[in-house]
């Protein structure tokens, strides 16, 4: 059957989606060289329309997943996309059409997430609702491909971008926010942190009802050792966390999740700015020790990426751009029947620190920039063990928001930084970079960041790479893609070099 792409915000500019699966062989570069000693894959992933859901709307977390991957080796680029195979997106292929309504899928304005329960009937008995579509990374030799506590994790292998299925070690995972469909179906993560040395994964679930998190360290050979936060202060929206080299520090905000809403009218998710921003410090090497609570001492304002953290004596630094309120719409801001307002147009973010002195306690939070920021990346490879750059980008002012088109490249050290505009007035979605080591014996943050950009209204698209010695002077090599990259949230980079 064939369908119209909907009239809705979700779908239009550089949110288009790209509904077809293309294999480009030695891809052209129009501008510079690839280095040749750069061996691995830059894998991204994002919800992309595919056909309307049983009740019609899609919302954007309801979306099946598409992984886009470039593959660079000896100075040849190759690049790939293609849909995650979920078993909800083989039940539908199989039937030609949506065979899901989600609760909250009735509305088509703002309150529209995707996240409510689906309505179970005989054609879906059984068969998991993830889709796979925020972001994908490495662990033992796979990409792996999750949503946000919103189905289990996928398995797609590295060169051809097929889907192996779910992961095995998936069974020993608890629920995210849906009640498990079948054996196997479990939650985990959008933003695990993992160790590079070991290969540990640290990854964990979200609920709307206690145990409000449960933490999953999840070791290369499959074991999964897991410690529900019985002690947690309410039902935050858990997307991503610090990892020093002591703790596991998972910060409980006041954005917060809850099903029950969506039989009430409402939107999914709330902003509730009473409540305390509380962190719990748990400890990587006892994960069933006792959780450190630390109430924060500061004004609203929310985290949702983070950067990295360092310990410095008694000190604990946790780096990241800081937003004025989630960047989300709200009942507080909206109407029922009010469009979507997606992302960046509603709020701004800065980068900045929290700190907090692990002998007495005390927290307090800095601005770091007046630039707005986002998308923050570091080297992987001292995931966990302290580190000095950070890359993200950047933008300015927009409104009440904020429009992103820069790299920035910034000393956490010593706070100075580089940036090159990658577009100014031009529509064009600037998306989240990666960070490639020149070499696998080299410091950290040396070597070179690949930046996918969407010229949507071109119909074109690129990777940019930037060797990080300096930034400014642009761009060292341009990839070029023949078509609109779709939208995609976030991704990671394999190296094959071992």
């Amino acid at each position: 059957m064939s369908y119209s792409i909907p009239n809705d915000t979700r779908l239009k500019g550089p949110f288009q989606p790209m509904r077809f699966e293309a294999t480009i062989d030695e891809c052209v570069v129009s501008y510079g060289e690839i280095p040749k000693e750069i061996a691995g894959g830059f894998y991204r992933t994002g919800p992309t329309w595919k056909r309307p859901a049983a009740q019609g709307t899609n919302g954007l977390l309801s979306m099946d997943g598409m992984v886009q991957g470039l593959v660079l080796e000896n100075g040849r680029a190759d690049f790939k996309n293609r849909w995650i195979r979920t078993p909800k997106y083989e039940l539908e292929e199989r039937h030609g059409r949506g065979m899901f309504r989600w609760t909250d899928g009735d509305w088509d304005d703002w309150r529209n997430f995707g996240l409510g329960d689906v309505a179970r009937d005989a054609c879906n008995q059984g068969v998991p609702q993830g889709t796979n579509n925020v972001n994908i990374f490495p662990f033992d030799g796979k990409m792996i491909a999750t949503a946000d506590s919103l189905g289990a994790p996928i398995a797609i292998d590295p060169l051809t971008l097929e889907t192996v299925g779910i992961v095995p070690w998936s069974s020993k995972l608890s629920k995210g926010l849906h009640e498990k469909a079948a054996f196997g179906d479990a939650g985990f993560t959008a933003h695990p942190k993992w160790d590079h040395e070991t290969g540990t994964l640290y990854g964990w679930t979200y609920h709307d009802t206690e145990p409000y998190v449960t933490l999953h360290v999840v070791s290369t050979d499959g074991t999964v050792e897991s410690r529900d936060l019985t002690d947690a202060p309410y039902n935050t929206v858990a997307h991503d966390i610090w990892l020093s080299t002591n703790y596991i520090v998972m910060p409980f905000q006041p954005f917060l999740v809850d099903k029950a809403r969506i039989l009430q009218g409402r939107s999914v998710y709330s902003w509730e700015p009473d409540r305390p921003i509380v962190l719990g410090l748990i400890r990587r090497d006892d994960i069933h020790a006792p959780v450190r609570w630390v109430t924060m001492d500061i004004d609203p304002q929310y985290v949702m990426h983070t950067m990295s953290a360092n310990i410095e004596g008694d000190v604990l630094t946790l780096d990241a751009p800081i937003f004025n309120r989630p960047p989300f719409p709200f009942e507080q801001d909206f109407a029922d029947g009010d469009d979507v307002a997606l992302f960046f147009s509603i709020a701004k973010s800065t980068l900045g620190r929290w700190t907090v002195d692990l002998s007495t306690g005390a927290t307090k939070t800095e601005q770091l920039s007046d630039r707005p920021s986002e998308l923050p990346k570091v080297d992987e490879r001292f995931f966990g063990r302290g580190y000095r750059w950070g890359f993200q980008v950047g933008g300015h002012v927009k409104r009440s928001g904020m429009s992103m088109n820069s790299l920035v490249v910034t000393d956490m050290k010593t706070g100075s930084d580089q940036e090159y505009v990658i577009r100014r007035d031009q529509p064009a979605a600037v998306l989240e970079a990666t960070f490639v080591p020149r070499a696998s014996t080299v410091g950290e943050g040396d070597g070179y960041i690949i930046v996918p950009v969407s010229w949507w209204a071109e119909n074109r698209g690129e990777y940019l790479i930037f060797d990080t010695d300096d930034v400014t002077v642009g761009p060292i090599a341009r990839i070029d893609i023949p078509f609109r990259l779709g939208w995609t949230a976030h991704g990671h980079w394999m190296d094959f070099r071992g």
